[in-house]
């Protein structure tokens, strides 16, 4: 499986937020989000199945985040999920790629890029929408209102989160002031912060 790092670390947002874990980042993505915080991602080298499982039980952390990356165009991620069956396993999908046949294995958290929607991307979404939790990247009201507007189509019924986007804390913790108060409107979202960057700065391996 092409990886480009992997780490033990604090998951910093979303649902597992304050969770250790592994991050296995897989190598490449199908997006090319502008504000990526991990672009350096379409770099990597191949580790195979069994060295990955080795490092993960050769430790006390059985949490196991798969990211990206985009990880559902490794080919071999069914096989590493399964050879991790052991492990509490969360996956981070940017949601373009929808695969039945990993439904059951994982947990999903799904990350819609909306600037990339078309008809093939939403249909993708909407059989995402009942087996994965949402979060959502904004940067200012406009996109808050657009990521409103697209978890309203989906009809998400679980709890669906909103992460501001930057690359160093203070646009972080700025954005999150905002946020609290756009969410006051829609008290069904929750905020995420993103501690890996408010601690660690825009690093890799944190």
């Amino acid at each position: 499986m092409k990886t480009s790092e992997m780490f033990i670390s604090v998951q910093g947002e979303g649902p597992q937020i304050g969770m250790i874990s592994w991050f296995i980042r897989s190598s490449t993505c199908n997006l090319n989000c502008l504000y990526c915080d991990s672009k350096y991602a379409d770099e990597g080298t191949e580790m195979s199945i069994e060295s990955i499982v080795d490092k993960v039980f050769s430790s006390n952390c059985n949490n196991v985040v798969l990211t990206g990356g985009e990880p559902f165009i490794q080919p071999d991620l069914l096989k590493l999920i399964k050879a991790l069956h052991a492990c509490n396993i969360y996956v981070e999908t940017n949601g373009t790629i929808y695969d039945s046949m990993l439904i059951g294995y994982a947990e999903f958290v799904v990350s819609p890029k909306p600037q990339f929607m078309n008809n093939k991307y939403m249909e993708s979404l909407k059989c995402w929408s009942t087996h994965g939790t949402f979060k959502f990247v904004v940067g200012d009201k406009h996109e808050f209102d657009i990521a409103l507007k697209l978890a309203d189509e989906l009809e998400l019924t679980k709890p669906v989160y909103f992460m501001p986007k930057g690359t160093d804390a203070d646009t972080i913790n700025d954005i999150m002031i905002s946020l609290v108060e756009w969410c006051k409107e829609e008290p069904w979202v929750r905020i995420s912060p993103r501690l890996q960057i408010q601690l660690y700065g825009n690093k890799r391996g944190v």
